[in-house]
């Protein structure tokens, strides 16, 4: 069970900075490298799967603070996530409701 949750933390952990690579640092990278919007070609992450996994991995790493706090900042950051989905549908239906 230590190997598996182990595997699920790491590869949960890549799916969740991936997530937010391609959200908030491959489009500036990409201006930066002499691009425009008109060459750019956007790409999605995957959804739900790294938050998944590395909450899967709490199940046996709960009590190693480290790996607790690690895991935690991992979930908040992966865009792929369900706190991020809910946090975008209310933006549509709170901010631009009112423009």
């Amino acid at each position: 069970m230590t190997i598996i949750a182990l595997g699920l933390l790491i590869l949960g952990g890549f799916i969740c900075c991936l997530n937010f690579y391609l959200s908030f640092l491959r489009y500036p990278i990409h201006k930066i490298g002499g691009g425009n919007k008109s060459n750019y070609r956007w790409v999605s992450g995957l959804p739900l799967i790294g938050s998944l996994f590395v909450a899967v991995s709490l199940l046996k790493y709960w009590h190693t603070t480290w790996v607790f706090v690690s895991a935690i900042i991992l979930i908040a950051m992966d865009t792929g996530g369900i706190h991020w989905f809910l946090v975008t549908i209310l933006y549509h239906a709170i901010i631009k409701k009112k423009k």
